[in-house]
């Protein structure tokens, strides 16, 4: 976008509920809230200084990148967008806001300048433009000395798929089968307590790896043990109780939920399907399950149609914990949901987490909400782990060259902010056809000529767990990236 920008003059209008990404390609931005303009300034200007209440509660519900899990509390904000029927009289963000006084109650602002080129619709924008207002609380992130106990272990799993002939040759028997290799022989750890982020561009395989540690996928090789027990079968011949123990909160809920079922209902065929509680209390125990994600028993009989996204998300997840599972695994949970929803189920998951050492693993390309949500991460690329270990250490160099240029294009909210451009080129090779080598080796800006096109690459132990699968020593590494 920005080149064309550049190379033709072409204006741009930008929408957009990431505001990273905005930060990066917007000279000026608008901050829309219920059809109207509430904020309206230059992109240097509206982040350096958010005056408007939504503005500055957008800022607040941002999970930072650089900050490690533990260490930061994003601060959802309250309430909903209030339907197009249903407008306030007066300042449309008054419910919401914590800087409500009488009058917004009675009287509309309009959208003025109170600074050059910089408009605000508040009737109280003045009395605090242009202080700076927190961007999120943090805290200081426990240390936990004990190790975990391992809760699922997965050893060279691999999934493939079988490509069609689609010549006479290979209806006859003539070809050898193709397959498309999904997941290639991936490792991995998953602790009581403790969550593994998986991140990767899209089509590396990190959904297809979940499906299959949960059996909605067969394994075309290696292992999967889940609490000292043999899962690699499909979810079909697994026990009830292991079913139970292992569930999932899917990207789209709305594939998830029958939308003719209250969802009250469809929270309680879990309970009744794992006898979790007495018939009688299954009522209840929906009610109990509907607070602890925030929504009240107004909820039970409401349809999915009635429910915002966010909303439908924390059914998804109120089901996922109805069975008191060891494990959830969530599969983009957040990647359809603005910032403030994203934040509430964000901090809805840790919360759960840390109230029943739930392992959990979150699939995701957002490496600021992986940083926020996780202990350790999974670099995937092309089917293939190749970096994983703590999180703080994958956050901080040396890194495999895919992370390093992963973490050089997370969109950071700061348009003042330069960054070590690390820029891929050509698209991501056939998973039916992986390149020789290194897989990465046709995208790497470091590859060694000879070596990494011709030999697969080795392990390399960067110690505390982080392992790196590279040609390059850690001093090149380091140096690199």
């Amino acid at each position: 976008i920005a080149e064309l920008k550049e190379k033709y003059r072409t204006a741009t209008l930008y929408i957009s509920h990431n505001l990273g990404v905005v930060a990066r390609v917007s000279d000026r931005v608008a901050v829309m809230y219920a059809g109207e303009v509430v904020e309206h300034a230059s992109t240097a200007d509206i982040y350096a200084r958010p005056t408007h209440p939504y503005t500055q509660g957008l800022m607040r519900c941002l999970p930072d990148v650089d900050a490690p899990k533990g260490t930061r509390v994003l601060m959802p904000i309250p309430g909903r967008v209030p339907s197009p029927d249903q407008i306030p009289p007066g300042c449309i963000f008054a419910p919401r806001c914590e800087h409500r006084t009488e009058r917004c109650d009675a009287e509309h602002p309009q959208l003025l300048e109170i600074a050059p080129g910089h408009l605000v619709r508040c009737l109280l924008a003045e009395q605090w433009y242009p202080a700076v207002p927190p961007a999120g609380r943090t805290t200081s992130a426990a240390v936990k000395d004990e190790t975990p106990a391992k809760v699922l272990e997965a050893q060279d799993v691999r999934t493939y798929y079988p490509v069609p002939f689609k010549t006479v040759g290979g209806f006859l028997g003539l070809e050898k089968r193709r397959y498309v290799k999904a997941v290639d022989g991936v490792s991995l750890t998953v602790r009581s307590g403790r969550t593994l982020g998986i991140v990767g561009e899209s089509g590396c395989g990190k959904s297809t790896l979940a499906r299959a540690i949960v059996g909605l996928e067969p394994l075309a090789a290696g292992s999967v043990e889940f609490m000292g027990i043999d899962v690699s079968k499909p979810i079909q011949k697994r026990s009830l109780d292991t079913i139970r123990q292992m569930q999932m909160v899917f990207q789209d809920p709305n594939g998830t939920l029958n939308p003719s079922h209250p969802i009250g209902e469809q929270i309680a065929v879990s309970l009744r399907r794992f006898k979790i509680v007495p018939h009688g209390e299954v009522y209840g125990e929906v009610v109990r399950l509907l607070r602890s994600v925030k929504l009240s028993e107004d909820y039970y009989n409401r349809l999915p149609r009635q429910l915002s996204g966010g909303e439908k998300q924390r059914v998804g997840i109120a089901r996922a914990i109805a069975t008191n599972p060891a494990m959830v695994v969530c599969d983009e949970p957040v990647s359809a949901l603005d910032v403030s929803v994203q934040a509430a189920v964000l901090t809805l998951l840790v919360e759960i987490q840390q109230q029943h050492e739930t392992a959990m693993i979150l699939i995701s390309h957002d490496l600021s909400a992986v940083r926020f949500f996780s202990d350790d991460v999974a670099v995937m690329y092309l089917g293939r782990v190749v970096e994983v270990g703590p999180c703080d250490a994958i956050y901080a160099p040396p890194n495999h060259p895919y992370t390093a240029a992963l973490l050089a294009a997370v969109p950071r909210p700061d348009p003042t902010l330069t960054l070590k451009p690390i820029r891929l080129s050509g698209a991501v090779p056939s998973a039916v056809n992986p390149p020789a080598g290194c897989h990465f080796h046709t995208r790497c800006p470091f590859i060694i000529a000879g070596v990494c096109d011709l030999v697969a690459p080795p392990v390399q132990d960067m110690g505390r767990g982080h392992r790196i699968v590279c040609h390059l020593s850690p001093e090149q590494l380091h140096h690199l990236t």
